[in-house]
């Protein structure tokens, strides 16, 4: 009998126990537990596990790399640690999009997260109200590991990222004015970012309802 049938005789002989001849039905055989804990990361303690459509991966930590097999973060023999954060040519490039675009405008939104991922693009940022102020919170996916740097128009609005699948901040590697290359970006906030990685971005709040912003990959 196959497994299907053989279920649905031991159901039927549960509701006619006279019918099938026994007093007690037999036991439906239940599948073993799985003894790993849904919260095991196999990419811990030097990283932690996405796990997305097209396969999971290690996003490892500062000074390891993925292991060519298997799901784990191992040491990477080629990591030169950083002596500093580089802003590069200190927004010069960035302010070329500032006249010449691409233009993209984006609004703030308590329903979705609307993506600031262009490349090379200059972005309006309209925010909402909220509280007397303005806020805004944006989707950003990195398309390369290394230095980012989110330039805004004005240096007065407070800059959160979280990388979204775990909700973790992610620390500042510096701040500084732009240089004096345009009237339309004034601020630069550096990162260093994990390329496919998912990001959260959430400006404000401030008494500003709109904004400039690019977002760069130095290389």
């Amino acid at each position: 009998m196959s497994a299907p049938f053989h279920v649905l005789a031991l159901a039927a002989c549960a509701l006619a126990l006279s019918a099938c001849g026994g007093d007690t039905p037999e036991p439906l055989i239940e599948p073993p537990p799985d003894d790993t804990p849904a919260s095991t990361d196999p990419c811990a303690p030097n990283g932690h596990v996405h796990r997305e459509p097209a396969g999971d991966w290690c996003h490892c930590n500062r000074g390891y790399r993925a292991a060519a097999e298997g799901l784990s973060c191992e040491t990477d023999p080629d990591y030169v640690p950083s002596e500093g954060f580089s802003f590069g040519d200190n927004g010069e490039h960035a302010c070329w999009h500032v006249t010449n675009g691409p233009f993209v405008t984006v609004t703030a939104s308590t329903t979705r997260l609307p993506r600031v991922d262009d490349f090379h693009t200059y972005y309006t940022v309209k925010l909402r109200p909220e509280g007397g102020q303005y806020t805004g919170t944006f989707s950003y996916k990195a398309f390369a590991t290394g230095n980012f740097v989110i330039y805004l128009s004005t240096p007065d609005v407070p800059v959160t990222l979280v990388e979204t699948a775990i909700g973790t901040p992610v620390t500042p590697a510096g701040t500084r004015p732009t240089g004096d290359y345009c009237d339309g970006l004034k601020h630069m906030v550096g990162y260093e970012l994990t390329d496919r990685v998912q990001y959260t971005l959430t400006l404000g709040p401030t008494p500003l309802p709109e904004l400039g912003m690019v977002i760069e990959h130095l290389p």
